[in-house]
């Protein structure tokens, strides 16, 4: 009898500490257009960020509207899933953030240009429909790894996101294609089969092109790791100090310890020092 007492108290234990760390809801395969999806990560109403009372405003129907951080995954512009999100869905979901993961069409079936409408496409979705899964449209901030840092840094850059309250690029070197095939003297995969040998390409799809035109930029957070180590951190400071230039409030993570991958697998670890980053930034632009 006290064996079976105490196997289901800890069947008990490990339902309820099941249910007491859940942090989020999870809307999956969303059609935001044609042949292309999104996932929602929520907060868990009951609890997680509701709990916390952090970055939350009331809304009509009684719940809470939460910050939006809308994510391009990496993959060199010719491969890669919305489902490529790491730790991401806990913890910024348990930090009181909704996370929207995209798909977008892959080089060769489009080109750049495609790719960045994809994602303006996934934004306007998101701020005419986020407010029925309790997230707010007015404090959206976009952020993607590699390849997707690129794309979010161009459609900031070519004003194509609209009003957002942040753009995190995290690990990218396409600032300025001109800059980088100068640097690494050609461009390689997976950077031929995404920008070609058109070098009227490289600058029409460099971020720097249109930055170099226009302000009234959003604030950005760059991130670079130490992967091939001074052109990675000088094509990003390079961009981050044009935008600085441009009136832009600019902050730059010198993640020179992390590799390419690792800058975002280990977001969301505790005492990960990009992830501090990332939470001082995602407070500072979305209060």
């Amino acid at each position: 009898m006290r064996m079976a007492w105490h196997v289901g108290l800890a069947i008990l234990v490990m339902f309820f500490g099941t249910l007491s760390v859940r942090a989020e809801e999870l809307y999956e395969g969303i059609t935001y257009r044609a042949g292309l999806k999104l996932d929602i990560h929520a907060p868990d109403k009951p609890g997680g960020a509701s709990r916390a009372g952090m970055n939350l405003f009331s809304f009509a129907g009684g719940g809470q509207r939460v910050p939006v951080v809308i994510y391009a995954h990496g993959g060199g512009w010719v491969k890669g899933s919305r489902k490529k999100v790491y730790s991401m869905p806990q913890w910024l979901t348990s930090r009181g953030y909704m996370l929207v993961a995209i798909d977008y069409r892959k080089v060769p079936e489009t080109t750049i240009d495609g790719q960045v409408n994809d994602l303006s496409s996934a934004i306007a979705w998101v701020r005419s429909n986020i407010s029925r899964y309790g997230g707010d449209p007015s404090r959206i901030v976009l952020m993607g790894h590699s390849a997707g840092a690129h794309l979010v840094a161009m459609a900031a850059a070519r004003n194509l996101a609209g009003s957002v309250r942040g753009v995190i690029p995290n690990d990218v070197q396409a600032y300025d294609m001109v800059a980088y095939a100068g640097m690494r003297g050609s461009l390689g995969y997976p950077y031929l089969d995404a920008f070609g040998s058109n070098p009227r390409d490289w600058v029409r799809w460099s971020p720097v092109t249109y930055a170099r035109q226009r302000s009234g930029f959003p604030p950005h957070l760059f991130m670079h790791s130490g992967s091939d180590g001074a052109r990675r951190k000088a094509l990003t400071n390079g961009y981050a100090n044009l935008l600085r230039s441009r009136g832009t409030h600019v902050s730059v993570f010198n993640g020179g310890r992390y590799t390419h991958g690792s800058i975002a697998r280990k977001l969301g670890q505790t005492g990960d020092a990009a992830t501090a980053a990332v939470e001082r930034f995602l407070a500072q632009v979305t209060r």
